[in-house]
């Protein structure tokens, strides 16, 4: 079998030869391209290769002249990376509090209420003591108060009955002394008439008033005529007799005393020994 003579490639014809391969191969891509399928990313090489075809001859089929390869496609632009978001500072979140279950709710609860309970039960019992309290003070300052007027009542009751002892007794002393006073009353007018000389040619019915004064123990120490009887002799003559019978008999007890320290000494010579005759 003869060789067809190859024909050399010139610029042109591989022109040409290149339009019409990348012309099918762009209608194969265009038939067999999957619209829905996600575009490929293409990336670009720098690594171009030139392939050299040779045509072969082969039996039963047309020699096909190989010529070099077309340049690859023109790589698609390299995509614009975004632009980095700033980014925020965190936040350091709040701890999450587990919710409660209603089981410790509940529990919670009760434990809740049972100390309310205790604090009502206190309250209560420190008010019933403060209570008591009260009452005791109370009755305390009402005792207090009773003794002391019972107190009052004794002291009173006391008082009146010393008092009326002493009023009593003041009558014994007195009924006493007076039964002392007219004992001596009656010592002393006998002791006075002894020593008095009466006048003759008075008037036995004339009375003459004198004041003596007398020391304790009876020693008279003043006789004062505070009424005459009318006759000078008379008045002089009891007067005398006062002084003759110094010493008067006198009690020695100091109250009985007290009535004979001066007295009005009333005479008569009709009755010179008349006990009403000393006042």
């Amino acid at each position: 079998m003869a060789t067809l003579p190859l024909q050399p490639i010139t610029s042109k014809n591989a022109f040409y030869f290149s339009l019409v391969l990348h012309l099918i191969i762009l209608t194969v891509l265009v038939v067999s391209f999957d619209f829905s399928a996600p575009m490929p990313v293409v990336e670009n090489s720098n690594n171009k290769e030139v392939i050299n075809a040779m045509v072969m001859e082969t039996p039963q089929k047309p020699t096909k002249i190989l010529q070099k390869a077309a340049p690859p496609m023109p790589a698609a632009p390299k995509p614009i990376a975004p632009k980095p978001m700033p980014v925020k500072p965190m936040v350091k979140a709040a701890p999450v509090v587990p919710t409660k279950t209603p089981v410790i709710a509940i529990a919670e609860k009760k434990q809740k209420k049972t100390k309310q309970d205790l604090i009502q039960k206190q309250l209560l019992a420190d008010l019933k003591q403060q209570t008591q309290h009260q009452k005791k003070v109370k009755q305390r300052a009402i005792q207090a108060a009773f003794e002391k007027e019972m107190n009052e009542i004794k002291a009173k009751s006391l008082q009146q009955q010393m008092l009326q002892e002493q009023k009593r007794l003041a009558n014994v002393m007195t009924q006493q002394t007076r039964g002392v006073v007219d004992k001596y009353k009656a010592l002393i007018l006998q002791a006075i008439s002894q020593r008095w000389i009466v006048p003759n040619n008075v008037d036995k019915h004339l009375t003459a008033e004198l004041l003596v004064h007398v020391a304790p123990g009876g020693l008279v120490l003043d006789v004062q005529l505070i009424k005459s009887s009318g006759d000078e002799a008379l008045d002089r003559s009891a007067r005398a007799a006062v002084f003759k019978a110094s010493p008067l008999p006198v009690p020695t007890d100091t109250e009985a005393f007290e009535s004979f320290k001066q007295f009005v000494l009333k005479v008569k010579p009709e009755n010179v020994l008349a006990t009403d005759n000393i006042v």
